[in-house]
């Protein structure tokens, strides 16, 4: 008999937890009812949102209320202790719990509580990733949030050597662009565009002893707030101090890296020191596409290139978390061998050692299919290109190895530049980008930022409305 007693008690206490979206309004009503959502024991403090860590797990509040109420539930992700009551008690405790969040994507819920006509809402919020102590968002939450953005190319990226290297104003604009200013940066904003690059050239405005200069240093500042006043994010780097060319000194040469790192080491322990109060949407790249001692593009002659590259990268991360403040769990961001999206610099590339997780990101760049996007430029006379589903055949592998790098290793991946000549029909480059943006944002948390131009620098209209439209796709 007592186990027959024990089985109706289960079987009655079952038929208690009724699923999340379950309800009933058929409750009684009270005159001036009062109705909220508390900390538990404290009916003073009201609680509007909860978050849950990626891995899921249960929290309490309390429900404290005058009235006979009901608790209403708009996600199955989530299960609740109790969906009903009476006025007596006036506090009960209420367990919320929620499953692990493996969509690769923060996803949020809310909780309803009614009675007598009134209502009050939880929010809940559960990460992508797991919350670590900074309370800034990791990696993977800012790459969700950056999505889409645009280069601010060719300009404080430009060089040259037919003008003085102190006349910063002929520095920016030597390559044909305008000098930089807030209102592109709102243009983009309200386009839709969620973050800005802001690739930087910094040997011309260094001394003898590694040293920037005070004016260069506060005209970059004042272009990183352009962006982050227009509300983007904002990504700031190492440009053409990498690469090939007469004046440049960023190799990634492990043999010589003690050389290469006094100078690069003091170049991001300035910039860090200018930027350490800086909130979370500002984001540093380490540098740009380095190349090995004898400047060989795509991949390195030796494994000393890619070990040069881990070198500048664990370096970077190094000096920059020891500036404190801010820094001390800025995202980061470090880019492969020549910043190639291939298999083998992907794989060469070690992350660096962190002393909080889930605050890098890697970079890479991509031109793909070259017979298509023609970024050098297109000749007179030449033919122009246009979109095929061969291309998407061809693009599709090189996307594919990022993809799964950036799954099967749970880190963000940026790709930095890609884009086509600008004299494509507008119809062909907008398939073109939005192939790319829905192809990689369908599969994994990839950022994309476009290279050539799309908002005017100079009246910021759009002259390329359907390359915009397919860079949108991005949202959605």
């Amino acid at each position: 008999m007592k186990i027959l007693k024990y089985m109706l008690m289960a079987a009655a206490l079952l038929f208690t937890l009724p699923a999340c979206n379950d309800d009933d309004d058929s409750t009684p009503t009270v005159d001036n009812p009062t109705i909220q959502f508390n900390n538990v024991d404290d009916t003073t403090s009201i609680v509007s949102e909860i978050t849950f860590e990626n891995r899921g797990g249960s929290k309490m509040v309390d429900i404290h209320t005058n009235s006979p109420w009901q608790l209403a539930c708009d996600a199955d992700w989530l299960t609740i202790s109790n969906h009903s009551g009476n006025a007596t008690p006036a506090t009960v405790h209420i367990k919320i719990t929620a499953a692990e969040n493996t969509t690769g994507n923060t996803r949020t819920a809310t909780l309803t509580i009614s009675g007598s006509g009134k209502t009050a809402s939880l929010n809940v919020v559960q990460a992508a990733t797991a919350i670590d102590q900074s309370g800034w968002q990791t990696a993977q939450e800012a790459s969700n949030s950056m999505r889409i953005g645009l280069n601010l190319m060719n300009s404080l990226d430009a060089w040259g050597n037919w003008f003085d290297w102190s006349d910063l104003d002929a520095a920016q604009t030597c390559w044909g662009e305008p000098l930089a200013d807030a209102e592109w940066f709102k243009a983009v904003k309200e386009y839709g565009f969620n973050c800005v690059r802001v690739p930087i050239s910094w040997f011309m405005h260094l001394d003898e002893e590694g040293n920037v200069s005070q004016a260069w240093m506060d005209r970059v500042e004042e272009v990183v707030n352009y962006a982050l006043n227009a509300g983007l994010y904002c990504i700031i780097n190492v440009h053409h101090d990498t690469n090939a060319g007469e004046y440049t000194w960023v190799k990634a040469d492990h043999e010589g890296f003690e050389t290469v790192n006094a100078k690069f080491s003091l170049l991001w322990q300035q910039i860090a020191e200018r930027f350490k109060d800086y909130g979370e949407k500002l984001l540093f790249e380490g540098y740009n596409e380095v190349l090995d001692e004898s400047g060989t593009w795509e991949l390195p002659k030796s494994d000393n290139g890619y070990l040069g590259i881990n070198d500048l990268a664990q370096s970077f991360v190094n000096t920059v978390r020891a500036t404190g403040g801010n820094n001390l769990y800025r995202n980061l961001i470090v880019c492969t061998y020549c910043a190639n999206g291939g298999q083998t610099p992907l794989d060469k590339l070690v992350i660096p050692t962190d002393q909080y997780a889930n605050h890098i990101l890697v970079e890479v760049h991509n031109y793909s299919p070259g017979r298509f996007t023609q970024i050098l430029g297109i000749e007179d006379g030449q033919e122009i290109p246009v979109w095929t589903e061969d291309d998407e055949k061809s693009l599709a592998p090189e996307l594919d190895i990022v993809i799964n790098y950036a799954n099967n290793n749970n880190i963000p991946v940026v790709i930095g530049e890609f884009g086509a000549c600008e004299k494509i029909a507008d119809e062909d480059l907008g398939k073109y980008a939005e192939y790319m943006v829905r192809y990689c944002r369908d599969r994994a948390n990839i950022t994309l930022i476009y290279w050539p131009h799309v908002v005017d620098r100079n009246d910021y209209s759009a002259p390329w409305p359907l390359l915009m439209q397919g860079l949108l796709k991005a949202n959605d």
